[in-house]
Formats: C-alpha cells, sequence, structure tokens
C-alpha cells in the first residue's frame, strides 16, 4: 500500500514537471509579428519642419533657379541673408562672361560646382546638416512655374497646388530690371529622393551591369569599353561607368536634360571651373570645339586640362534633348582613355533623333 502510495506520488511528479517543461517551452517558441509603422524619410535629420527659399529669374533663353533648402530653425535666421542677396542679381549682356553677377555676403564659402550647378554657397559651413545656396542654369523651357513649385513644394511635404493657386503662394518682383519670382514654403518634409530637378529628362536608369549593348528609353545603342564598370547612377545621370587605371581613376557620366540646358558655352564653362580653370569666351569655346560622328547626329567634343584634373565633354543635341558625356579624373588617366571615350561617343545612337 505504501509502495503504491510512492509510485503514485512519482507518477504525479513525472506528470506535473512534465506539463511544467512543456508549458514553458511554448511559451519560449511563441512570437508575435507586429508590423512596425515607421516615418517617412526626411529630407531632414530631425523632425523638426523644413523650409524652402527659392527665386526664378526668366532671362533670354535662360532660366536661373535660386534655392536655400534646411531645417527651418537654421533658415530663419538666414532669410533675409537669402533676400538681400537675391536682389542684387544683376545680368551682363548678352554675349558677355560671366553671364550674371551679385553681391554675396563676405561669410559665404564657395561651395563645389558639377554639370548642374553654376554656383554654390555654404550658407553656415558649420551646421549640421549643411545650408547650400545652388544656382542653377538651365535654358528658357526648363519647365513650367507651376511644375517647379509643386516640385519644391513636394520636398518640403507639402501638396500640389494648381495654376489658380500660384498668385497667393508665389510673389513676383522686378530686380535689376528682370522679373524674379519669389517662394518661401516650410513643411514637415519630403521623402528622400523627392530631389529630382524638374529640368531633368524622366527617362528610366540604365541597370547596373546591363548585357552588352543594352539600350535603355531614349537610347536605342551604345557599345562600352571594354575596360569601364558600369557603376550606380548619380543624381542625374542615365548611365555612370568609372576605369581604374595605374595612376587614377576616372568616372564617366551620360546625362540628358530637357532642351538646350543653359547652353554650350555655360556648360563648358562649368566644366572648366571644375578643373580650376577660368571662363572662357564663347569664341573661344567655339575655336577649341571639334566635332565627332555618332550613330544619331554629330557630337561637339572638347578635351579641358587643367593642373592635375581633366575633362572630355561631348555635347549631342536632340529635338527635345541635350545629352551631356563627360569623362573626369587625373590627367594621366584621361589621356590614356581619350580614343576609348571617343569611341563610346561615336556608338551612341538615340531613340528621338537629332538636329
Amino acid at each position: 500500500m505504501t509502495k503504491s502510495v510512492t509510485d503514485l506520488f512519482k507518477v504525479g511528479l513525472v506528470l506535473f514537471f512534465t506539463l511544467l517543461v512543456q508549458g514553458c517551452k511554448k511559451e519560449d517558441i511563441t512570437a508575435y509579428e507586429v508590423n512596425r509603422l515607421d516615418p517617412p524619410e526626411r529630407t531632414s535629420s530631425t523632425n523638426e519642419p523644413v523650409r524652402l527659399l527659392a527665386a526664378i529669374f526668366s532671362k533670354g533663353d535662360s532660366t536661373w533657379f535660386f534655392k536655400l533648402m534646411g531645417p527651418a530653425s537654421k533658415l530663419s535666421t538666414k532669410t533675409e541673408e537669402f533676400e538681400t542677396f537675391v536682389r542684387t542679381v544683376r545680368f551682363a549682356a548678352e554675349g558677355s562672361t560671366p553671364p550674371i553677377q551679385w553681391n554675396a555676403p563676405s561669410n559665404w564659402k564657395a561651395g563645389k560646382t558639377n554639370e548642374l550647378r553654376f554656383a554654390t554657397f555654404l550658407i553656415d559651413p558649420e551646421a549640421n546638416p549643411k545650408l547650400e545656396l545652388t544656382v542653377i542654369k538651365l535654358g528658357k523651357d526648363a519647365g513650367s512655374i507651376l511644375a517647379n513649385i509643386n516640385r519644391w513644394r513636394e520636398q518640403v511635404g507639402l501638396g500640389p497646388v494648381s495654376e489658380g493657386d500660384l498668385p497667393t503662394i508665389i510673389k513676383k518682383e522686378t530686380i535689376q530690371g528682370v522679373e524674379a519670382i519669389l517662394a518661401d514654403y516650410t513643411g514637415p518634409g519630403g521623402k528622400k529622393g523627392a530631389m529630382t530637378p524638374p529640368f531633368a529628362k524622366s527617362f528610366p536608369k540604365m541597370p547596373v551591369n546591363p548585357p552588352a549593348n543594352q539600350a535603355s528609353p531614349g537610347v536605342k545603342e551604345f557599345k562600352k569599353p571594354d575596360t569601364w564598370e558600369q557603376v550606380p547612377n548619380s543624381a542625374m545621370s542615365l548611365a555612370t561607368f568609372k576605369v581604374n587605371e595605374a595612376t587614377g581613376k576616372a568616372d564617366i557620366t551620360l546625362t540628358p536634360l530637357a532642351g538646350p540646358a543653359g547652353g554650350l558655352e555655360s556648360n563648358i564653362n562649368r566644366w572648366r571651373q571644375q578643373v580650376g580653370l577660368a571662363p572662357q569666351s564663347p569664341e573661344m569655346i567655339t575655336s577649341a570645339l571639334t566635332k565627332l560622328q555618332t550613330k544619331s547626329s554629330v557630337a561637339l567634343c572638347i578635351d579641358i586640362e587643367g593642373s592635375t584634373d581633366r575633362i572630355l565633354g561631348a555635347v549631342i543635341s536632340t529635338p527635345d534633348t541635350t545629352w551631356f558625356v563627360k569623362m573626369k579624373g587625373p590627367n594621366t588617366v584621361v589621356k590614356m582613355q581619350k580614343q576609348s571615350f571617343e569611341s563610346f561617343v561615336s556608338s551612341l545612337q538615340f531613340a528621338d533623333g537629332a538636329k
């Protein structure tokens, strides 16, 4: 009898611990998936509102865009500086160099330029994020006023407006004899990637490492040199390549822009700035150009050699697009790649014909 009780007690203990262990195991493997609702990525690294100050000037065949964007608290102390600067903008006579002048505050520092930026100013170099004022020159068909305003509103997280709303959300002012459109918007901040300029052509990017000679919307055909490696595209390029030599690396970009894209001279002078050279007159630029036949049309090519870096450039006009091919790198590297560059330019065939 005593043995039976003892046995039953042992069995009970075994069952108790078995159930206890199973219960613990069940608790260990139970998981609940909760979809985390992340806030949209913003152009600002903080949660504070984003502000954008901008001005548009139309002069002759050119449209000039001035823009300053950043955290609203930072721009609140820079608004007067921006407006004062914009009101000093004055245009030179047609064909003069430089085509535009201004009086920038002495504490502003000149920043880097590129294919699009005619000028850049670091308003507050120590700020985080940095405050940059950009100046961009493009053709007279660089997007409608409404398209540009809505693009800027998107960048600060505001909704689009209609043509009828424009008189209430922009200000027109005559500055140095030229009409300017001024805009000032504050919003919660737009998503990353909403910075695409309205004047950039909306061709999809070529995929990285495509099959040889793969075409893309806007480009029917091209032949990449074997020594070039295709890499992720920059913000503006349809395709980007790099080449490595023992003495350094060179980058190559293929970029489409709407219409005349600011004109041949202004783009070449911007390239000259990028290798540390002063601007040249239209006559000097024209004399330095060479012509190269592509499968679509004639490319206007230039070789710009600075003290350390060199740029090979080609400009090709099609009915509604200007195509820019640029190689930049150390002098020795670019010199070695000149034949490959010209071969690539010659192989280009565009989908929208040529002038």
